[in-house]
């Protein structure tokens, strides 16, 4: 059985109970279900409400949603699908651990295959419960309409495999029914809905509903269902603080209606199986090492047991999760901001109006963009900054801070300083006629009187010092000044002289942004400067192989950047700063060396704007590099996953 309970756990209320019940939610289920060797379940599928929703919610008219980060920030490629978690819930993890598949989809998920229907879908809907109010009163789909969306389900099963395959299916697959937390925390207490009810009526009220649905279950030939209880609901972070007293206690009577309503819940299920032969109704009891999850998180490998993940920790869900104060970045470990400085892997748009010809506004760049726009960044599509700002659940577009316009909310989250052709060499960005270190240093003063003006001082400030300051120098200064022209020769300068020179430029770069208040540093490498494809065509002889000498240099320089980022943070002049070494060169030379195992197909020429690619390639995403020095989306993508856990672990 795989080991969850390193997971980390984000945002709402509903979803810190949802990632506190996946750590113990297969050890639990397949326990009490007991499965016997060689067993078939062909699927699973899904009723209740948020712990088991998989994005039914999404195309729903309510508040009850959460399809935006910083929801999904650890699902796949980032991408925020409705589940009330930074991840999978617990549909998936137990579909997967069946070894039928590893995500669940909603039923409503416009995406769905016919091959998703037959292994199985969740019809749950976050807000519901059995109480029928209880969806009414934040406009969920109730149990009533998932059983009419399972309805048109068993009818496109047959429609697919036959009628007898159909009643196999539904026979044998395993059901989950996950419900009553909303009918207790919100219906019956917050919002005190059912006032002609006290707590011992209300939750038999539950309890026969839930019997009636697993009873109407039954009638459309389900056998296998799995029943969960109530979990401690007056220990998740919302309602510690509207019902916990000063010190955030959990609240003792949501605590004590949810276990009212599971010991009425155990005996209706036993009940059904003397009056429905064939069912197999388990009682799922996750109330109690859910609580002791709580009380002890340490034994568990968990912090925090009191608070969310998102914004203040204490109340927020849904369109409410979101980041606020210093303490809360701080405490969370998230990031308000991502703020890019240097070259063109990061530059999202500040060339556009220089008088340079390193310009990323033209065709065939931004082909994979958004509606195809070149936008300026040097690419098909998004750039590594782009893709480090959702990586961080921050935004998925990073904007250029030279843009004709940003709003106030793209000045809180981050802009990008970076120009494509820059470097910190005094004379690298001059050759090219882009933005200077100096440039990009006063374009952060400007940006912080924006930011000043538009959040306050204050605020101003904690963003500032909490943002990731994405740094990216190097590469054309290697590349360009030492290489491509006599310059450095010019100047006597030897690979080790210059690039120590290179790392002590860089070191001075960032502290003038240090002054500036900025204070977490992510410090690229250079990437593999011998491998690029205008490298291997004028360096590479005739077999275009990597050039050794170049990445020689390349590495040299990154070995000192390395040394420098343990280092720097403890000089008086970085006092309070974090410094992270993110590691280009070797990542993508991994991509390089293995780029089939990475489902690419070319590592040597670019998709485009070469001698070898006049006509770009019909499909950049087979390609690691999109032109003739710039990798592609897929290959930036490819690498972030590490790279961004490593700026999360460096500086939160």
């Amino acid at each position: 059985m795989k080991d969850n309970s390193s997971w980390s756990c984000s945002c709402s209320w509903s979803s810190w109970k949802i990632c506190l019940l996946s750590v113990l939610f297969l050890t639990e289920t397949i326990t009490a279900v007991k499965l016997p060797p060689k067993l078939i379940i062909p699927a699973v599928i899904a009723f209740g409400d948020s712990i088991v929703d998989t994005g039914m919610n999404n195309n729903v008219k309510t508040v009850v949603k959460c399809d935006f980060l910083p929801y999904g920030i650890n699902f796949q490629s980032g991408v925020a699908t409705g589940r009330f978690c930074d991840g999978r819930v617990p549909a998936d993890l137990l579909a997967e651990e069946l070894g039928i598949k590893s995500i669940v989809p909603a039923y409503l998920d416009p995406n769905l295959k016919s091959k998703d229907l037959l292994t199985g879908v969740s019809f749950a809907s976050g807000g519901s419960g059995y109480d029928p109010i209880t969806p009414k009163l934040v406009a969920v789909i109730s149990l009533e309409d998932q059983l009419s969306y399972f309805e048109e389900y068993i009818e496109k099963v047959k429609n697919i495999v036959g009628e007898a395959r159909k009643d196999f299916i539904v026979a044998n697959s395993l059901f989950l029914l996950v419900a009553g937390s909303d009918d207790i925390a919100n219906t019956y207490y917050t919002l005190r809905a059912r006032p002609e009810y006290d707590v011992d009526s209300y939750t038999t009220l539950m309890s026969d509903s839930a019997s009636e649905f697993v009873t109407k279950l039954y009638g459309y030939g389900v056998r296998r269902v799995a029943v969960f209880g109530a979990p401690p609901i007056g220990c998740v972070p919302s309602q510690r603080t509207l019902g916990g007293g000063i010190s955030r206690d959990c609240a003792d009577n949501y605590n004590e209606a949810a276990k009212l309503f599971n010991s009425k819940l155990s005996p209706k299920l036993d009940s059904l199986r003397k009056t429905l032969p064939g069912i197999k109704p388990i009682y799922i009891n996750i109330y109690d090492p859910l609580f002791d999850i709580i009380q002890n998180p340490a034994n568990y490998g968990f912090e925090v047991s009191n608070k969310g993940c998102c914004g203040t920790g204490a109340i927020e869900v849904a369109v409410l999760c979101n980041k606020i104060t210093s303490s809360v970045y701080a405490v969370n470990g998230s990031f308000p901001a991502l703020l890019a400085f240097g070259d063109s892997i990061l530059d999202t748009g500040n060339n556009n109006f220089l008088l340079t010809f390193m310009k990323g506004n033209i065709w065939p760049y931004g082909r994979s963009f958004s509606m195809r726009r070149a936008t300026g960044r040097f690419g098909n599509g998004r750039v590594f900054s782009d893709i480090v700002a959702e990586g961080l659940g921050i935004k998925k577009i990073l904007p250029a801070y030279r843009k004709l316009f940003n709003s106030p909310s793209d000045l809180r989250t981050g802009v990008c300083f970076a120009s494509g052709g820059a470097g910190v060499d005094p004379v690298t960005s001059k050759l090219l006629r882009v933005l200077t270190p100096k440039d990009q240093v006063n374009d952060f003063k400007g940006y912080i009187r924006k930011l000043k003006a538009t959040a306050g001082p204050s605020r101003a400030s904690s963003i500032v010092s909490n943002a990731v300051i994405l740094v990216s120098q190097g590469n054309n200064d290697i590349g360009i000044s030492y290489f491509g022209t006599p310059t450095a020769a010019f100047r006597g300068l030897t690979p080790n002289r210059y690039t120590t020179k290179l790392a002590g430029w860089n070191k001075q770069f960032m502290k003038e942004l240090y002054d500036q208040g900025a204070r977490k540093f992510a410090v690229m490498g250079v990437i593999p400067l011998g491998c690029l494809p205008m490298t291997r065509i004028f360096l590479g002889g005739f077999v275009i192989t990597c050039n050794f000498f170049a990445n020689r240099v390349a590495e040299q320089y990154n070995g000192k950047l390395r040394s420098g980022t343990k280092s720097w943070g403890r000089e008086a002049g970085f006092r309070g700063a974090k410094f992270v070494y993110v590691d280009m060169y070797n990542t993508l030379m991994d991509v390089i060396k293995n780029y089939r195992r990475y489902g690419f197909s070319n590592e040597k020429n670019g998709c485009c704007c070469m001698i070898t690619a006049i006509i770009p390639c019909p499909n950049p995403d087979k390609y690691v590099f999109y032109d003739f020095v710039h990798p592609s989306e897929k290959a930036y993508r490819t690498i972030s996953k590490k790279l961004v856990q490593d700026i999360k672990n460096g500086l939160a």
